[in-house]
């Protein structure tokens, strides 16, 4: 397996990204793209993306968001972020650097706002995606979700949090955290919604959500299976919280390659 670290540049802005090619790679595999939540960066998967990529024998591409990790700052007054960010994260920066990358059809896996980003780019992009896999996304907003983030503001306020997050943040530290919290807990963010959207996806869809997740409801599941009009599989597992891949890694695993059509291929 090969792993190379690389910048690219979109719309000015200069993003870190990770390319990660299994050994065995299959020939002509379309790429997947793994998109981070709201405190993400390339080192926070951990090695789930190189194990998902030796399952499926796919390349692999993690980058990080602007004024995430490595990658360029936000913009002066970018924070709190506007009300429609997923849409400047999906047609400005997700779609250049398909684009810039010359990917060809990728397949997304999406985390909590970066499943969000990738329904929104699926929505948006229809004809550019091959699958999309959704870990926790939102589609609109929950009381649920609000009062989880004022128990992470909380915590981050009370605790060495901040410590833990300057190891993959460094400088921009504050401005990831206030990005996340301070937009979120804007009154006008609490009607924002992308159900109306949802229709305009046709490419297969796997929707995956904890039992036991702090920051969302299985209202946004069901929500989600029902608008879109293309292939979904809704996928709802016990004792696990908002983040799948660490909670039941080995569930998500299986659940991808069947997904893509890949777990016949691997038995037989």
């Amino acid at each position: 397996m090969s792993n190379e670290n690389f910048y690219a540049t979109v719309d000015g802005v200069s993003l870190s990204c990770q390319r990660i090619i299994p050994t065995d790679a299959r020939p002509d595999a379309p790429t997947i793209i793994f998109l981070h939540e709201a405190l993400g960066t390339i080192r926070m998967w951990r090695d789930f993306p190189a194990k998902l990529a030796t399952a499926t024998r796919h390349p692999v591409i993690v980058y990080e968001r602007r004024g995430h990790g490595r990658s360029d700052p936000h913009a002066d007054g970018d924070i709190p972020r506007a009300i429609d960010f997923h849409n400047t994260e999906s047609d400005v920066y997700l779609h250049g650097l398909i684009t810039e990358l010359g990917l060809d059809r990728p397949i997304l896996f999406g985390h909590s706002d970066g499943a969000t980003i990738a329904l929104k780019y699926a929505a948006r992009f229809p004809d550019n995606v091959r699958a999309v896999i959704s870990e926790a996304a939102h589609v609109f907003v929950e009381d649920i979700t609000i009062a989880g983030i004022n128990d992470a503001a909380s915590i981050y306020a009370k605790t060495d949090w901040k410590t833990k997050l300057q190891r993959h943040h460094f400088a921009q530290t504050d401005e990831v955290f206030r990005a996340w919290v301070d937009t979120w807990r804007q009154p006008a963010f609490r009607d924002w919604n992308m159900v109306d959207e949802l229709t305009n996806i046709t490419c297969p869809l796997l929707v995956i959500q904890g039992d036991d997740d702090q920051f969302g409801s299985d209202d946004q599941v069901h929500t989600i299976c029902a608008n879109v009009s293309g292939p979904v599989t809704k996928m709802l597992i016990k004792e696990c919280g908002h983040i799948p891949h660490f909670d039941q890694p080995d569930q998500i695993i299986a659940a991808t390659l069947k997904h893509l059509g890949l777990d016949e291929l691997t038995t037989a």
